[in-house]
């Protein structure tokens, strides 16, 4: 069996995994200051805690990325876990959170693009097996796609309880 071609991504799945690692942290700090706020469970549930899974699941993604005796099939098989797992929990953060009054731009970082990024995890997954090149192009854009998501979403979050009053 051939190795897989990881060796020139290693640089970039330490990047963007060192990246969303920072990221995580970050996020435990908006989760703390939102412990005070009267409507927590629904902005945890759907906001906070998303945004720790998608960096969570850029880091994981990355983690596995750089093992250096990681096989096609088992690429296949843990990326296709973790796609369809993240597009299951993106279609459950949607039920939660779908009928609030949300800007387009919310809704698609919180809601659509992450589905969306989860899927082509997927599909890159299903297709590793016959083009590779285009599953590892594919798999990368996702994850990128997946950070910057949770960049955004962190940020939404901290300008959100700076600038929110605190009597509501």
């Amino acid at each position: 069996m051939a190795a897989l071609p990881l060796a020139d991504w290693r640089d970039f799945y330490v990047t963007i995994g060192t990246a969303s690692g920072a990221i995580v942290g970050a996020s435990f700090i908006v989760a703390t200051l939102a412990s005070n706020l009267k409507e927590r469970t629904t902005g945890i549930r759907g906001f906070i805690t998303p945004t720790a899974v998608h960096l969570g699941s850029v880091l994981v993604g990355s983690a596995i990325l750089t093992v250096p005796t990681l096989t096609s099939l088992s690429l296949a098989i843990l990326l296709g876990t973790g796609g369809i797992g993240g597009t299951v929990y993106g279609l459950l953060v949607a039920t939660r959170i779908w009928k609030m009054r949300l800007d387009l731009d919310d809704r698609l970082c919180y809601v659509i693009l992450p589905i969306f990024a989860y899927a082509a995890m997927t599909a890159a997954a299903l297709i590793e097996r016959w083009a590779v090149t285009l599953a590892l192009d594919t798999l990368a854009a996702s994850l990128v796609v997946i950070l910057i998501i949770g960049m955004r979403n962190a940020w939404d979050m901290a300008t959100f309880m700076i600038t929110r009053d605190p009597d509501k």
